[in-house]
Parts: structure tokens; C-alpha cells; sequence
């Protein structure tokens, strides 16, 4: 016994080493007196690093079927400029479908520009192609010898960026897990948010920054930048974190919606490890009376340890009223949340360690009634499709399962 409790604390401290080194700021005081319907927290938003700009069109985009047949003909049409940078980009059927269009668009005079993951992409023979067609292929923080120290510093930003007038942002990746309408589980369920208007400026400096850190090239002028018009009456707002930010952005802005919350939180996220502080707003919130709903994978998932890390603190949500649902048919890969009605965030944050001090990522959060109630039928189109999680079910794992939840909960800063 005296061991293995003595293994047990050694796996605490080397799980915890990286928050206690970290010179992240991850910890906020934040307690509004007003809500998110509230001018005030539209505007305390500003304080992000972008503002919360006018003018845009935002549209949800389901699943592959939904997505990947958008997302081509905007490429297909594209005249001045494509720029794509992902995680996920395999040599796979939509990745083969996906690099012949980006290959065309540069046979005909388009600048396009592909930046992918060292560690999330394998293009194999597709990079050749690209290349050769004249698209300008990088890939972010390749996997070196040198730099065995740094490979977890990986960008997991989704963004496409259309003559600087049309952007996409979501979970997709850009492989045959992503095909399909999630009808088994060979199809992953996933969301996308398309916009028009200026906020696909602010997508585009998120791409600008990653790809002058990798090439030393500035984009520039009117291929890149051209005057964006107006494409609706949305409020939109790109949120971007990095590994080298001073605070956890990404944390922070749900953080922030958490605690304003007045009516209801609705999350759907693959990877759901929240820490100590975003689990007690949650518990808070639904103890003032929100309706706190979190959908999260169930059985079908590409990440058994997070799934078990997430169940060891479920207990706690449960007593407090949060609402906790697994989704049966596929892997759901969502990364979405909708507050109060108005406000909604889709892209590739998750509710892990990895997303909130680590990884390069990318949201984009919209303030419009309209969208948000799309947001929400399409969180309880999904809900019809879950196991409730009670907390009678949650008690009665059995002794593996609550010592496997314990020995991936230890290393949950890992993920």
C-alpha cells in the first residue's frame, strides 16, 4: 500500500507539473452583474484581442454532406485567393478531392496557400501534386530531431479563407472520417460555421500570422485584404489562442459567457476535461437556475482516456443539475456552445488542457437571437439522439472503470 500510494503521488506531480510551471495565466476573476443579453457583456468581449463586428452572414454547416459540397464550389469559384489551414489533411477521398481543387484554382492564377499540422497531416502524394499545380504548401512546426521538446506545440486551428470574402471554421478535418451525414459510425459528426462579411477579415490575420511565422511571407494587398461589403445584419467575432498568448484566451471567452449566463448554456464538445474553475461555473450556474446541458461522445470515440477522464468528475455536475448526454450513433466531434439564446461559439476549442494553454485555436462566436435559436434545434436535434446520463447510472461503474477514470484523470493536463 505505502508504494502504491507513494506511485499515486508521484503521477499527481508529474501530471500537475505543467500547470504549476506554466506562465499561462489560466485563472480568472470574472463575476458580471449583468448578463450576456446585456450591452455590457457585448462589449466586454471587445476585450479579447477583436471586436465584435457588424455586417455578417452566418450559416451552419452539418456534418460532410453538409460541408465538403459548400466548401468545393466556393473553392471552384474562387478568383484571387485561397487560404487553408488544418490540423486534419490526409491522403484520403475528400483529401484527394479537396488538393485537385485547390490544385485547379492555382493552374488558373489563383494564389493558394495550404499550411497543415507536423504532426495531424500525412499528405503524402498529395503535396506533390499541390505543388506542382503552383499552391504553396507548408506545413506548420514539422517534426524534427531538434525540436522533440516542442512537438506538442501544434496549430489545431480549421480555418479556409475564400478571395477574403468568405471564411470557414469549425471541427472538420480533411479526412474520410469526416464524409457522410453521421448516419453510422463510420461517419463523424461534426460542425462548421460559414460567414461573409468583415469577420472573415479577422480570419484571414489569424491565417496571416501563422503563415508569416512559418514562411517569412506577408501577405498583402487586395488579393488578400480586398474590401469586404457588408453580407447580412449578424454580429460576429473571430476568437483566436495560442501557446504563447500571456492568458488562455480560449478559456477565458467561455469562461466569461459561463459566468454571465442568465438562462441557459448549451455545450456540445468531443473533448470534454474541464478544469476546476470551469467546472464550478457550471455547477453555479445551474445552481442559479440555468439550464446547463452538456452533450459529449459516448461509446464511439477516437479517445477512450479522455472519455474516462471526463467521466471522473461527472459526479459533481450531476449533483448540481447540469444535464449530461452521450451521444449514441457516431463519433460527435462538435466544439459548440450557445448561451442565453443570443450568443453561440463554433470551432476547434475543446474543453481540455491542450485547448486552453497549448494548441493554436480558432473560434468563431456570433451575438444574433437568429442563429443562436439554429444553434439550439440543432443541439436538441442531436440531445433525441443521446443517453441521459443520470447520476443512478453514473454510480453504478463498476471498480475498473472508476480506476481507469482516476489514472486518466492524472494525466488530463496532457490533453
Amino acid at each position: 500500500m505505502p508504494r502504491l500510494v507513494a506511485l499515486l503521488s508521484l503521477l499527481i506531480l508529474a501530471a500537475g507539473c505543467s500547470y504549476i510551471f506554466s506562465e499561462k495565466r489560466t485563472n480568472y476573476q470574472f463575476e458580471p452583474s449583468y448578463g450576456v443579453e446585456s450591452p455590457q457583456f457585448l462589449r466586454s468581449l471587445d476585450g479579447l484581442g477583436t471586436e465584435m463586428v457588424p455586417g455578417n452572414a452566418a450559416r451552419l454547416l452539418l456534418n460532410g454532406d453538409g460541408l465538403f459540397p459548400a466548401m468545393l464550389a466556393e473553392i471552384a469559384a474562387a478568383k484571387l485567393s485561397v487560404n487553408l489551414e488544418t490540423y486534419i489533411f490526409s491522403d484520403s477521398v475528400i483529401g484527394k478531392q479537396l488538393a485537385e481543387a485547390l490544385s485547379e484554382r492555382a493552374r488558373a492564377g489563383v494564389e493558394v496557400r495550404v499550411l497543415v499540422d507536423g504532426w495531424g497531416s500525412s499528405l503524402g502524394p498529395l503535396e506533390a501534386q499541390m505543388t506542382a499545380a503552383g499552391v504553396s504548401v507548408r506545413t506548420y512546426k514539422p517534426l524534427r530531431i531538434y525540436s522533440i521538446d516542442r512537438v506538442g506545440n501544434r496549430t489545431h486551428r480549421r480555418i479556409l479563407t475564400i478571395d477574403g470574402k468568405v471564411g470557414y471554421c469549425g471541427g472538420h478535418g480533411f479526412d474520410d472520417r469526416w464524409l457522410g451525414d453521421a448516419r453510422n459510425p463510420k461517419e463523424w459528426r461534426d460542425t462548421m460555421v460559414e460567414v461573409r462579411g468583415p469577420v472573415v477579415v479577422q480570419l484571414q490575420h489569424v491565417f496571416a500570422q501563422d503563415w508569416v511565422h512559418t514562411t517569412g511571407e506577408v501577405l498583402n494587398g487586395d488579393r488578400q485584404f480586398p474590401p469586404v461589403p457588408r453580407a447580412g445584419d449578424v454580429l460576429a467575432q473571430v476568437i483566436a489562442a495560442s501557446r504563447t498568448d500571456s492568458i488562455s484566451v480560449s478559456k477565458l471567452v467561455l469562461y466569461m459567457a459561463i459566468q454571465a449566463a442568465q438562462r441557459k448554456i448549451w455545450i456540445e464538445n468531443a473533448y470534454f476535461v474541464p478544469d476546476r474553475q470551469i467546472r464550478t461555473g457550471l455547477v453555479e450556474a445551474a445552481k442559479r437556475g440555468v439550464d446547463v446541458r452538456v452533450i459529449v461522445p459516448g461509446a464511439h470515440t477516437d479517445s477512450p482516456n479522455v472519455r474516462a477522464a471526463a467521466h471522473y468528475h461527472f459526479g459533481e455536475l450531476l449533483d448540481a443539475g447540469v444535464k449530461i448526454y452521450e451521444y449514441r450513433p457516431t463519433m460527435m466531434h462538435n466544439k459548440v456552445m450557445v448561451v442565453d439564446g443570443i450568443w453561440s461559439t463554433i470551432g476547434s476549442i475543446n474543453f481540455v488542457n491542450r485547448s486552453m494553454k497549448k494548441n493554436a485555436e480558432v473560434n468563431i462566436a456570433v451575438y444574433d437571437a437568429g442563429f443562436a435559436g439554429e444553434v439550439e434545434a440543432m443541439v436538441l436535434a442531436d440531445q433525441a439522439k443521446c443517453e441521459n446520463l443520470t447520476k443512478a447510472s453514473w454510480k453504478k461503474r463498476g471498480l475498473g472503470a472508476r480506476l481507469g477514470e482516476v489514472f486518466f484523470w492524472l494525466f488530463s493536463e496532457n490533453y
